[in-house]
């Protein structure tokens, strides 16, 4: 009974109807705004003499979401320090292997290092679809409030009505 009333409701109004639909919208446009690309990959390596180095590239880390950074430092000897957030000074004979959480700058003090530096980051193409999808869904939701507010009105007002007429 309560599911031939509804169905009553969504062909007699066409507010309803627009409703509904705009918060069906909202629903497959924020499913597309949360779709992941492929992962984006940066690499850079090479060697570092002694001297303040700042690896990664500042536009490609800045553009993504959730980046995974590695640094794999390699030396026979060298002195040097790691600065991504915390500094950690190493005495470097052999490999050493870091995930940073933020681009990292080396300072080395002697020696030489090899490197390689990767990020890995998620691509969000379609987020910017979030906004609309966001507003549908308010105003979708509000069409149905104020209809059942308005159907709810209604009702009391016809109730009282009848009380009146007994």
């Amino acid at each position: 009974m309560l599911m031939g009333e509804v169905i009553q409701a969504f062909k007699k109004s066409r507010v309803l109807s627009l409703g509904l639909l705009m918060l069906i919208l909202a629903l497959v446009l924020s499913a597309v705004a949360s779709f992941v690309v492929e992962d984006k990959v940066y690499s850079q390596s090479g060697e570092l003499g002694p001297g303040e180095y700042t690896l990664g590239n500042e536009s490609f880390e800045s553009k993504y979401l959730y980046p995974n950074r590695t640094l794999v430092l390699t030396s026979n000897n060298a002195t040097l320090l790691v600065s991504s957030g915390e500094n950690h000074s190493y005495n470097l004979t052999g490999q050493l292997v870091l995930y940073p959480n933020e681009r990292p700058d080396v300072v080395v003090y002697n020696g030489s290092v090899s490197y390689t530096y990767r990020v890995k980051a998620l691509d969000y193409p379609y987020s910017d679809l979030s906004i609309p999808a966001l507003i549908l869904a308010v105003v979708g939701g509000s069409v149905f409030l104020w209809v059942g507010y308005a159907k709810a009105l209604r009702d009391v007002r016809e109730g009282g009505r009848k009380d009146e007429k007994s």
